[in-house]
């Protein structure tokens, strides 16, 4: 078995790493007992979650379109297609989050266990976490409720945490309601502030409640202000200095109950919505962490929302087949917790490879997620589970080490990224409804 699984390792390594990955942070084992732990109002007759979770992971890497067509493919599932979906159905939003946030400590360890230089904190002594908020997109599945509506239907949002150091999504927090706000869900997000904690979000998360309950844990917020916040100067603001194409400057104010730093980013060319001047807010003392600092660190939001975009490009994290809220929100955090494995396998290629390879960030997610694929089903044939079991039985450090070997025999070009040239603007004629065009004609036509 060593030898066929050698033959995956010269064609598809990055297919094998993430399948031994998942093999030590989602074994059945391990997922049997976190649903015996957090299940509410379920239990395990036949059909066990490690099973369902099995099932739904080839929907997530895209093998398969949808979870029938995942069924009828997987011939070892011992109950009827409608028991799966009644499964999936009733799934408690405590499993959905032990799910992700017990999956990404695992990660954890083994990130901590890679050969080379730990990762530095953004900010020194700091431990940076970025929140924000996902809404799932409209479904095609309609149930009885709503078969007679022609609106949207909505399953459901996530809030989700990131950690700015070794880039895994930590936790989600989901909600069944689609038209809850993000600002009412603090309670929930707050017990997962610890002291020492920097959290960076955006003007959405800019209320009394998430700045006062983040500073009453000992921890610090940098938080893009929101115009429903008033703030109350409490000294003169300073002189602005010049970075990039802008100007920065800083003000002591009072938000709410609370006195903290006002950064203050004026831009020179505005942003899409016409927007000149930013502010942020944060408690962080002037010594760790300056006012041009914490402007950069702001703009680094982006990382989070390139994370919703490739849980929805490479990865299916948006099933629109399952339209009750319980089970499109377990189908995003099973997604979340593939791409994390994704952002393991790149971090253990950065190890391998040392300087060879420019960062993770030079590594193209949609390519990875394809070879995953393309080779998850046949690899599932070819190998047997007792082969997989051998890495469940390695330490963290034995199971480091295997891919730090692994990863510096790959040629990382496979899976780098292809940039492209900003586009060309274009003023596009608008035409009538339902006219068309002949492309062929049009060709021609452009060419004389």
């Amino acid at each position: 078995m060593d030898e066929i699984l050698q033959k995956f390792l010269d064609q598809a390594p990055i297919a094998v790493l993430v399948q031994a990955t998942a093999a030590r942070a989602i074994g059945a084992s391990a997922l049997d007992d976190l649903f015996e732990r957090h299940a509410d109002g379920q239990y395990t007759r036949e059909l066990t979650f490690s099973t369902l979770t099995r099932l739904m992971t080839g929907v997530v890497f895209c093998t398969y379109p949808s979870v029938h067509s995942a069924y009828r493919e997987t011939g070892d599932i011992p109950v009827s297609v409608t028991s799966v979906y009644n499964k999936l159905n009733g799934l408690g939003t405590a499993v959905t989050r032990a799910l992700v946030a017990e999956t990404a400590g695992a990660l954890e360890a083994i990130l901590a266990s890679l050969p080379g230089e730990p990762l530095p904190e953004p900010v020194q002594g700091l431990r940076l976490r970025t929140l924000d908020g996902n809404s799932l997109a409209g479904t095609d599945h309609r149930i009885t409720c709503l078969r007679g509506s022609g609106a949207a239907a909505l399953p459901g949002i996530s809030l989700v945490v990131r950690d700015g150091r070794t880039g895994l999504l930590t936790d989600i927090v989901p909600c069944e309601d689609a038209y809850t706000s993000e600002r009412t869900l603090y309670a929930d997000i707050l017990p997962l502030v610890q002291a020492q904690d920097l959290w960076l979000a955006d003007r959405n998360f800019c209320t009394d409640d998430y700045l006062s309950g983040i500073a009453a844990r000992d921890a610090f917020f940098l938080i893009r202000h929101h115009a429903g916040t008033k703030l109350h100067p409490l000294g003169p603001e300073t002189r602005g200095r010049r970075c990039g194409d802008a100007t920065i400057s800083e003000q002591r104010v009072r938000a709410g109950c609370l006195e903290c730093r006002c950064i203050l980013v004026r831009l020179r060319t505005p942003l899409r919505d016409g927007t000149t001047e930013i502010r942020v807010l944060t408690n962080v003392p002037k010594e760790r962490l300056s006012a041009r600092a914490a402007a950069k660190l702001d703009r680094t939001r982006w990382q989070i929302e390139t994370a919703f975009q490739e849980l929805t490009v490479s990865l299916q994290c948006e099933m629109n087949t399952l339209g009750y809220p319980k089970a499109a929100l377990f189908g995003f955090a099973l997604a979340v917790v593939a791409y994390n494995l994704l952002v393991m396998t790149r971090a253990a290629l950065v190890s391998g490879l040392g300087e060879e390879l420019q960062g993770p960030e030079t590594l193209s997610t949609y390519h990875m997620a394809t070879q995953v694929a393309a080779v998850e089903k046949g690899m599932r044939i070819a190998v047997p589970a007792s082969v997989w079991q051998q890495f469940v039985e390695m330490t963290a450090a034995q199971f480091a080490g295997w891919l730090h070997e692994v990863a510096r025999t790959v040629d990382w070009r496979r899976y780098r990224k292809t940039p492209r040239g900003p586009k060309k603007p274009v003023v596009v004629k608008r035409t009538s409804r339902g006219a068309h065009r002949s492309t062929a004609r049009e060709i021609i036509r452009s060419q004389k």
